[in-house]
């Protein structure tokens, strides 16, 4: 894989936005399990807004994060999908390409919710007093809301997209087999656990060991290889100016 001078440059850029995305955005979501509340929990409404309330500028800033390195990781991805170009694996990366875009999108708005509408929604409960038990109701279909959402995103952005991209490529051989088949097997992955997610709930097997593998490890590993080997990839040589130089040689 070798890229025109200028043309490297440009991809170096999305190469670093994918990596530096990936990484704002699992260090948030873990900021946010570890230092307030586990988004996952199987928990009751009480419980999870008393532990949004314990930091509500710290849940918005950090879900703020996530959708930040979440738009990031999305530049890295279409930059994937842009090294396809003029491959006959071109048609397979197109489709990552919107599969991408729309799970990206899937994903912001569901972070967006969760960092801003549900801080809201614990302000009024606790300025509720006996009529707590309405704005738990509340929170708790918003909370369900958010997550079919959320795992929607995962279907697309963690599943299907790596799919296409990693089938891509096996088929160009732009890079190495093992990334290719991590898309695959990992994008495999995710969709079976959106699947399990959407017929089970919160469950310890989906939230405690599928998500973290299939929709957080693989996709992360394989992204950021991906990204790394775009990097590396070396400039073509300057062919016109080789060209000039063996010409006044000649002269």
């Amino acid at each position: 894989m070798r890229w025109a001078t200028e043309k490297r440059a440009v991809f170096r850029i999305g190469a670093a936005a994918g990596i530096a995305g990936v990484v704002l955005a699992v260090m948030g979501a873990m900021a946010v399990l570890v230092g307030i509340q586990d988004p996952f929990a199987d928990v009751a409404a009480s419980d999870y807004m008393t532990g949004i309330a314990s930091a509500p500028a710290l849940w918005a800033l950090l879900h703020f994060a996530v959708a930040v390195g979440t738009s990031l990781r999305l530049a890295g991805l279409l930059t994937v999908g842009e090294t396809f170009s003029g491959t006959p694996a071109r048609p397979l990366a197109l489709m990552g390409n919107g599969l991408s875009i729309v799970g990206v999108a899937l994903l912001i708005v569901t972070y967006s919710r969760d960092g801003y509408v549900h801080t809201f929604l614990t302000r009024v409960w606790q300025e509720a007093g006996d009529g707590k038990g309405v704005q738990e109701a509340i929170f708790s279909a918003s909370s369900r809301a958010a997550y079919s959402t959320e795992i929607t995103g995962v279907l697309l952005v963690a599943g299907l997209a790596p799919l296409a991209y990693g089938a891509a490529m096996l088929v160009s051989r732009l890079y190495a087999r093992w990334i290719g088949w991590l898309g695959v097997v990992g994008g495999a992955g995710a969709v079976l656990t959106a699947g399990y997610l959407y017929a089970t709930g919160v469950t310890d097997l989906g939230y405690g060991v599928l998500y973290p593998l299939f929709a957080m490890l693989f996709p992360t590993v394989w992204l950021i290889s991906a990204c790394v080997q775009i990097w590396r990839a070396p400039a073509l040589p300057d062919l016109a100016a080789h060209a000039l130089e063996t010409e006044g040689q000649r002269s």
